[in-house]
């Protein structure tokens, strides 16, 4: 049992948490104006500290219930709590509990699903620190009131895959599994082979490994997980998918025909990438693709049309082979400084990515596909200048996929950096996306079709192949007076800001936004119509600090529709002064309800 200082686990943290448009100067917002979303802007301490939600969406009643924080204890099993390799629980160094809420590095529970197996119902979640954690409860469900509660709490070991790293947004998947990811992926060039160590955020994964960094290796993490309920009795699987790739996870989502996926990848100098199952319902082999933007428009937040590039084929049995012989970055890449031009020598390629210019000449060509996709794709043309892309959803009315960027900002702008001159995200690059810098971000939407070629002239094997990314909402900046109510917020009260997770609401035109923000001092959930374009509904608002994570809509279970939603690290961001008691920093794991 690993014992980490609290002192020690604050100093390392260094964890990235940012958020939010157009820029509008605004002054004190008419309240008519405010009441119109229905969930009012939180302005008394005592609403900030809360988690709010609107009375109404689509004309239903709507309730928020929570079912479990961290810390809580269920038949002997502490939610959150991390545990080393050998599923042994973590401490601090004055015994207490090592608990993934916000705290001592990572941000808590991220997401949250529904799964039902055998009349039963259970809720997998998963935890986003560099020790990271999944949890696997049994639900009970009122049969007159629809309302759940949580036993048999269950730790789900990561151990045969070298244990979880920083667990974002996830998804469920057509064939009724919890569809995970690993963010952050370490930085495998900078790897210190004689200390295991890379950088203070990745050295915080040394609890795992019982303080010892030789233990691990860089390629252990950057992945998608999936976990499978087996049985009523809640047995469960659980793997990672290495043919999916390795980058900023922030999720991956399954189309229909449950073979084609979309995988967003959070941070700055990213890409955007589809995946073709060789085989429905399964994701251990298969074809991986990178995305390529062709700008139409740099009015507002963009519009492109999109090509897709081929990266290669692999299978997870031959890719987990190679991550489990500890592979270095060297095995894979030659890589040399680039010159003060900007230019590389011969034989090498310019690439500008999250590891910033480099130049890279492949060794191996299945290794750099999938272990190093971003630098891959980069050096194969695609484009690897998106920005914090974060949430996916689809629409099977319009047959249309979305998408969330959280900021458009470094890699997007046009030698920029925030509206500053800054040749640094685009010298050596492609400087594919000329967009005008807006923190507040915007929400995609993207048309589908089959039939569709690669960059070299190929079919793609997908009825649900992307072929363009049009914005239909962006956030505006905003200044309020200093004496303004609103003075705490820089992002437009009344839009969106650092949109950040997104769900599609079955049988309806709604578009459910969840944001991931400083910009607004307290995080909300917005409804937007998909064919109005505009908001309808200021869902949920939550406490000081947090973000709301994971909302994310339910088929009916028994007849009860629910959104899940996480409300993360409450008071993690901001206003740590307001804290009353310890138990108000537990992140919440709950849902709403809609209907009766």
């Amino acid at each position: 049992m690993f014992k980490l200082s609290i002192a020690a686990s604050i100093a390392l943290v260094s964890f990235v948490m940012i958020g939010c448009g157009s820029n509008d100067a605004a002054s004190e917002v008419p309240q008519e104006s405010i009441d119109q979303f229905k969930a009012s802007v939180p302005v008394t301490d005592a609403e900030k500290a809360s988690i709010r939600v609107a009375d109404t969406l689509n004309g239903e009643p709507i309730s928020y219930n929570t079912i479990l924080r961290t810390g809580n204890v269920l038949n002997g099993e502490t939610f959150g709590l991390l545990k080393d390799m050998n599923d042994s629980p973590l401490t601090m160094q004055d015994g207490s509990n090592y608990i993934c809420n916000g705290q001592f590095g990572g941000s808590g529970p991220d997401h949250t699903e529904f799964i039902e197996k055998d009349g039963k119902i259970f809720m997998i979640t998963q935890f986003e620190c560099q020790v990271g954690a999944i949890y696997q409860a049994e639900l009970e469900q009122d049969t007159a009131t629809g309302k759940l509660s949580a036993k048999n709490l269950k730790y789900i070991s990561q151990a045969s895959h070298h244990g979880g790293y920083v667990h974002c947004a996830g998804s469920k998947t057509p064939w009724n599994s919890f569809l995970g990811s690993e963010e952050y992926e370490p930085n495998a060039a900078d790897l210190n082979i004689t200390s295991g160590s890379i950088d203070s955020y990745y050295d915080l994964i040394a609890p795992y490994f019982g303080g010892d960094l030789t233990q691990a290796n860089p390629y252990y993490y950057g992945w998608i997980t999936e976990v499978k309920i087996l049985n009523a009795a809640g047995d469960n699987s659980y793997t990672k998918h290495y043919s999916l790739g390795r980058f900023s996870h922030e999720l991956s989502f399954v189309m229909p025909d449950a073979k084609t996926v979309y995988s967003t990848d959070d941070g700055t100098n990213d890409a955007f990438y589809m995946y073709i199952a060789d085989n429905a319902n399964d994701l251990s082999a298969g074809t991986l693709y990178a995305a390529k933007w062709t700008q139409t428009d740099s009015n507002a937040a963009g519009k492109s049309d999109i090509t897709w590039i081929k990266l290669g084929h692999s299978d997870d049995t031959t890719l987990k082979a190679i991550v489990d012989s500890k592979p270095l970055f060297g095995d894979i890449f030659e890589s040399t400084a680039p010159n003060e031009d900007g230019t590389c020598a011969t034989g090498f390629t310019s690439v500008n990515t999250a590891a910033g210019h480099e130049c890279l000449k492949v060794k191996d060509a299945t290794k750099a596909a999938f272990l190093e996709t971003r630098r891959y794709a980069a050096i194969l043309g695609a484009t690897t200048e998106f920005r914090k892309m974060e949430g996916l959803t689809y629409n099977p009315n319009a047959n249309v996929l979305y998408s969330a960027i959280s900021e458009i900002a470094k890699g997007m702008e046009d030698n920029k950096k925030y509206g500053e001159p800054n040749t640094g995200y685009d010298i050596g690059g492609n400087n594919d996306i000329t967009l005008e810098y807006n923190k507040c971000g915007a929400v995609y939407e993207h048309n589908l079709a089959s039939n569709v070629e690669d960059k070299d002239g190929a079919v793609i094997n997908s009825e649900y192949v992307i072929t363009n990314m049009n914005s239909i909402i962006a956030g505006e900046m905003t200044t309020y007076d200093e004496n303004s109510t609103y003075a705490n917020n820089s992002c437009n009260i009344n839009s969106i800001a650092s949109p950040d997770n997104l769900t599609f609401v079955k049988g309806t035109n709604t578009l459910i936004i969840g944001e991931d923000t400083s910009y607004h001092q307290n995080d909300m959930v917005w409804a937007f119509d998909v064919e109005s374009k505009k908001l309808t509904t200021r869902v949920a608002t939550t406490p000081y600090g947090s973000e709301t994570t994971s909302p994310m809509y339910q088929d009916p279970i028994n007849g009860f529709t629910y959104i899940n939603l996480v409300t993360q690290h409450p008071y993690g961001e901001s206003d740590e002064d307001k804290v009353q008691s310890p138990d108000d920093v537990q992140s919440y794991v709950g849902y709403i309800q809609l209907g009766n």
